[in-house]
């Protein structure tokens, strides 16, 4: 039935039936919440229209541009996290996904949810329950490239030793600073048992690639 799924999948992306896309079940193994929201519901619920992204982007600047100008601060507050949450466990479950991973950016613990580690848990798993409970939900922990070190340590001393966490993944600007920075932290998930992820090669080459990979 999977090797079937398969190449139904592929049949229906090259043909650009997405109505068939989202009837086969499958994965989506990295979703950043904020982005991953269903806009009809949040549009909805929150006056807030976000326009969907017409033309392929070039750089990081350009997609900050566009969260800028469609997502900005609208949803700067815990209800508005939950909000993008929740939106994000419809998408899901309409398009079809099966496993969800999906979590929260290290900084957003304090931004959001007072540094209650178990407030940001909760959010993600009573939306979980309440929307999509048939979906597997594997909570991520999200670091921002560009943040030093030591500040990123000192967040993740709310997250070490949290079961209900999958992994924790690295991601933005890859020219920021050396990869090799994040050993420390990487070495700390292992211990904790985390899945160990890392975008590389966005914006870098197969270099980093291998760098990133080796370090890591």
């Amino acid at each position: 039935m999977k090797a079937q799924n398969s190449e139904l999948f592929k049949e229906a992306l090259r043909k650009g039936e997405i109505e068939t896309l989202r009837k086969i079940e499958k994965s989506d193994l990295h979703n950043h919440f904020v982005l991953g929201g269903n806009r009809e519901d949040l549009l909805r619920k929150t006056g807030v229209e976000i326009k969907p992204i017409e033309n392929t982007l070039h750089s990081m600047d350009e997609m900050h541009r566009w969260n800028a100008q469609y997502i900005g601060n609208q949803f700067d507050s815990t209800m508005g996290r939950k909000q993008l949450i929740a939106s994000t466990f419809i998408q899901a479950k309409y398009d079809g996904i099966k496993v969800l991973e999906i979590g929260e950016d290290v900084w957003g613990l304090g931004q959001y949810f007072d540094n209650d580690i178990e407030m940001l848990i909760d959010a993600f798993e009573e939306a979980h329950e309440e929307i999509a409970p048939e979906i597997e939900l594997r909570l991520q922990i999200g670091l921002s490239r560009h943040c030093p070190i030591s500040y990123l340590m000192e967040c993740l001393s709310h997250f070490w030793g949290k079961s209900a966490f999958y992994s924790i993944d690295l991601y933005g600007d890859e020219l920021a600073q050396p990869i090799q920075n994040f050993k420390p932290i990487y070495e700390k998930a292992k211990e904790n048992g985390l899945i160990l992820k890392a975008h590389i090669g966005e914006w870098g080459s197969a270099k980093d690639i291998m760098e990133g990979v080796e370090a890591l």
